[in-house]
């Protein structure tokens, strides 16, 4: 049957795909964030055992390496990509880490998630804390402030999608595809 994946499948399945960079915009985010002047920075990842979650938390953990350091116990949190989860998560990284400036969530709804945990519990974002999310979805450009986030070209994956799909029929070897991401810049990571 012919197929091709939208997203990176699993390690073990020898199937066409067509992905977004998951490792480079979760480096972009982090690297973001400690350009900014975050210290000390979260992240909430997706359900770890996905691809995306472990190349996203991968990207976070690259940006922290190259500037020698570790992220603190506790600064990693598993979300599920949902409201509730952002929420939870940043309940428990401020009880953690009540000095935290930074985080990142893996995608917008947990980042406004977030935000609205640092805004009920009288921080302000981006003073205080600052957010990234993942996505570029409505939500980040519509929520106060207006969400920082890695926006994913997802008109053009469902078209090298199609393309790829159409290749395939017409008796083609087709590789896996990554698509590059983009920072987008809003109020929630505004520098001082």
């Amino acid at each position: 049957l012919p197929m091709v994946i939208a997203g990176t499948p699993h390690s073990s399945l020898d199937i066409p795909f067509v992905d977004t960079d998951n490792f480079g915009g979760a480096y972009a985010a982090t690297k973001h964030l400690i350009n900014v002047g975050c210290q000390k920075i979260g992240i909430i990842t997706g359900d770890i055992g996905t691809t995306a979650a472990k190349q996203r938390l991968d990207g976070y953990l690259q940006a922290f390496r190259e500037t020698g350091h570790v992220p603190a116990k506790g600064l990693i949190c598993e979300g599920n990509y949902s409201l509730e989860s952002g929420m939870e998560n940043t309940r428990k990284l401020l009880a953690e880490h009540p000095d935290i400036d930074g985080i990142f969530a893996s995608n917008d709804l947990m980042a406004a998630g977030a935000v609205t945990v640092l805004q009920d519990m009288g921080k302000l974002v981006p003073e205080d804390v600052k957010v990234v999310g993942f996505d570029d979805s409505h939500l980040a450009s519509r929520n106060q402030p207006s969400i920082t986030t890695i926006r994913q070209p997802m008109k053009e994956l469902g078209a090298q999608v199609a393309t790829s799909l159409l290749a395939i029929l017409d008796g083609k070897e087709v590789e896996g595809k990554v698509l590059d991401v983009k920072l987008i810049k809003r109020q929630s990571s505004a520098s001082k």
